[in-house]
């Protein structure tokens, strides 16, 4: 039986949910970096997370999302063009991850539009074909020795600006999924 606190609750959170923002994790092998990645998107009002992968295998550490991926809504794919298809049908737009020279610095990018913020494996970061079908690459600007951080501390900077953007933009102020959306939601997790 569901308490009225944890319904409550569970309303709260339904109400920040940002349908508009999403993450696409592009071949990312260790469970502790994908994991690390839910609990942000969680954390920031994400409720749909994209995840290519070949061999459709995924391993999530528990200990680091602490039962994150139970709140979102994760969809699987083997092919990179057919989520960014998808995403493009949809109007987002899509924001890639990159440490080349045509990638502009992260915080002057627009978060409040529809986007898909795209990490690729760990190492390698993205893939040529995610780098040309991006319609921006960003980069976190480093200052030290280091190119790069770790894919889940580099995907949590970005949530977070684009966080600030839009609750600077009112936009975690007012509902942002629809009704009947918010109800299937509710639902399922009211079972969990």
């Amino acid at each position: 039986m569901t308490t009225p606190e944890r319904r409550r609750r569970l309303l709260e959170v339904l109400e920040k949910r940002q349908p508009d923002l999403t993450v696409v994790l592009e071949r990312l092998r260790n469970p502790h970096n994908i994991s690390a990645i839910l609990r942000s998107c969680d954390a920031v009002g994400i409720q749909y997370v994209h995840i290519v992968e070949e061999s459709g295998v995924i391993a999530l550490s528990r200990g680091v999302s602490r039962g994150s991926a139970q709140w979102l809504d994760i969809s699987f794919y083997d092919d990179l063009l057919k989520c960014f298809q998808n995403l493009k049908d949809q109007g987002f737009k899509i924001y890639v991850t990159s440490v080349n020279p045509r990638a502009r610095d992260f915080r002057e990018v627009d978060y409040t539009c529809p986007c898909a913020v795209v990490v690729g494996k760990e190492l390698e970061g993205v893939s040529q074909e995610a780098l040309e079908e991006a319609d921006e690459c960003i980069v976190i600007p480093m200052v030290g020795f280091v190119q790069s951080f770790n894919v889940s501390v580099a995907t949590a900077i970005v949530l977070y600006e684009a966080y600030r953007q839009r609750e600077r933009a009112g936009m975690y102020s007012r509902a942002r999924l629809a009704t009947e959306e918010k109800e299937r939601i509710l639902a399922r997790w009211l079972m969990l």
